[in-house]
């Protein structure tokens, strides 16, 4: 029953390339892999593969489920304590002064967020990694971010969440 109550570290680790359309999105609880997929995005729907299997998931943004997810981030995202949000990347144009352009803005953009996200959970740590590549074309984005969240939290939200798309 204790258990309940005791924080749950969660982190998640996300990189995509658009050139490529190739992704992989892993799962780590107390630091132990828990699941990952390869991620590709195609016209309606995205492929999920890993070691044990391959599957497609057609993208509906207006089913049931969706809408149970939509409203759990609802009910959940108060209750997450974040711990760290990191970003990387690595943008070419192929021409130096435009990729030192994109990348500038994207740093401005980024650090926007980082400061919203600071008000908010102060004691969080946000941080940009960035490599710009003047001569090539390229494109990787990559993310990690540390959360903590008690069982009993995600289970309440949950609970929350069907109850509520239920009244609509």
């Amino acid at each position: 029953m204790i258990l309940l109550i005791f924080p749950v570290f969660v982190e998640v680790r996300v990189s995509f390339n658009p050139l490529f359309n190739r992704g992989v999105i892993a799962l780590f609880v107390f630091k132990i892999n828990v699941v990952y997929y390869i991620v590709s995005f195609h016209d309606y729907y995205i492929q999920l593969e890993n070691q044990k299997e391959t599957k497609q998931q057609k993208l509906e943004f207006f089913s049931p489920q969706f809408a149970v997810l939509e409203e759990f981030g609802k009910q959940i995202k108060d209750k997450i304590r974040l711990k760290k949000l990191y970003v990387f990347y690595n943008i070419g144009t192929g021409d130096a002064f435009s990729s030192a352009m994109v990348c500038g803005a994207l740093n401005q953009a980024l650090t926007q967020l980082f400061l919203r996200l600071k008000g908010k959970k102060p004691t969080a740590s946000f941080c940009v990694y960035d490599t710009v590549s003047y001569n090539k074309i390229t494109c990787e984005m990559a993310g990690r971010m540390s959360v903590s969240i008690s069982f009993f939290d995600v289970v309440y939200s949950f609970l929350i969440s069907l109850i509520l798309t239920k009244r609509k």
